[in-house]
């Protein structure tokens, strides 16, 4: 529906600035100032609509309404999903704590390296070059 409101603005634009020759034995020249004025005056026709024809007019503002409803609801959901979306993106899991971790868990035996991401395309300090194994590590 925007698209052709859109379209028919460009259209109507360039028809406005376009010349349109009408020159055939004498036929005349429309200027862009004409198509201007015959513009004008079919805008105030059509605002004298809902003079005319209540009814229609009433009906076409209560379908307007409508819409608009729709159309709030349409983005306040798609601002909900994409909140989420971020949401759920924005937060990572948090390192467990020593003090929260249970007795006979291993967590607490993670170091900083054991916790960064594998895909990380910084080399971390202290970190072998990129394909070379690591180290065997040391007993706690």
């Amino acid at each position: 529906m925007f698209f052709l409101l859109r379209m028919a603005f460009w259209l109507a634009l360039i028809l406005l600035i376009l010349p349109i020759g009408v020159t055939s034995d004498g036929g005349r020249q429309i200027g862009a100032w004409q198509a201007f004025t015959a513009v004008q005056a079919a805008i105030n026709d059509a605002r004298g609509f809902c003079q005319r024809q209540p009814d229609a007019c009433a009906v076409g503002g209560e379908m307007l309404d409508h819409m608009a409803e729709k159309a709030q609801a349409s983005a306040k959901w798609v601002y909900d999903a994409i909140g989420a979306h971020k949401a759920d993106a924005g937060t990572t899991p948090a390192a467990p704590q020593p003090s929260a971790a249970k007795e006979g868990s291993a967590s607490h035996d993670l170091t900083p390296q054991d916790l960064a991401p594998a895909w990380s395309l910084e080399p971390q300090r202290g970190a072998p070059a990129p394909g070379m194994p690591l180290p065997p590590r040391r007993p706690a």
